[in-house]
């Protein structure tokens, strides 16, 4: 089995309103690298979108030993998010939380955002939250690879697992991160694993996006790429 990172592609932050003076872009998009901060990490509002375009893939379930895999893909990446933030607990705190109408987010075409700033403040000053990590959409694809030059296809297969994430500046009140990570795993057998793994690259794929990353000097970044 080998795993294939893709390419990931991140949009730049736009400038935030913190209360009583304004950050330049330059200055929102640097602090998203977490450091000294108090994140909330939420994923059970997530929409998951799990499409299997081959028979084969179709008899095994995408989480293995699961009757709601969307639940389950929920839940994991809400794992992995938190996971990948305690290891590196040195940098920043982390926190897993469920969703929650005091946070003031809305969900619009585009993902979770900000729909009530005065709600939102309110729930960060009792909260002391700094950022919300906020899953918006997990699209899952699996099926089957072709050979090359071939009609028909092998045994070999694959899965794509692609994450919409949003990243809350609580304190200003902003979206202020909006990241496409992606991933792609392929096997021939144990395709029980393929989603699995493909999730937790993908969330690394979120991480190493982030401005800063690499030079929080957290030991596990370049491990995860080697």
């Amino acid at each position: 089995m080998r795993r294939i990172p893709s390419t990931l592609l991140a949009f730049a932050a736009i400038s935030a309103l913190a209360t009583g003076c304004s950050r330049s872009p330059a200055e929102s998009f640097n602090t998203i690298g977490f450091r000294g901060m108090r994140v909330v990490f939420v994923s059970d509002s997530a929409d998951v979108i799990i499409k299997d375009l081959s028979e084969r893939v179709q008899k095994v379930s995408a989480m293995p030993r699961s009757s709601a895999p969307e639940v389950a893909i929920r839940q994991m990446v809400g794992n992995a998010l938190y996971t990948w933030g305690d290891g590196c607990g040195s940098q920043y705190i982390p926190k897993r939380v469920t969703w929650d109408p005091r946070m003031g987010l809305a969900h619009a075409t585009d993902g979770w955002n900000v729909g009530d700033a005065a709600v939102l403040r309110s729930y960060t000053r009792t909260t002391n939250t700094d950022y919300i990590v906020v899953l918006n959409r997990v699209n899952v694809r699996r099926g089957d690879v072709a050979k090359a030059g071939e009609g028909v296809k092998s045994k070999l297969s694959y899965s794509d697992v692609a994450l919409d994430i949003s990243i809350i500046d609580a304190k200003a009140a902003k979206r202020v991160w909006r990241s496409p990570a992606q991933a792609r795993t392929e096997a021939t057998d144990s395709l029980e694993t393929m989603v699995p793994q493909a999730l937790d690259l993908a969330v690394d794929n979120f991480f190493v996006s982030l401005p800063e990353v690499r030079r929080w000097g957290c030991r596990t970044v370049g491990d995860r790429f080697q």
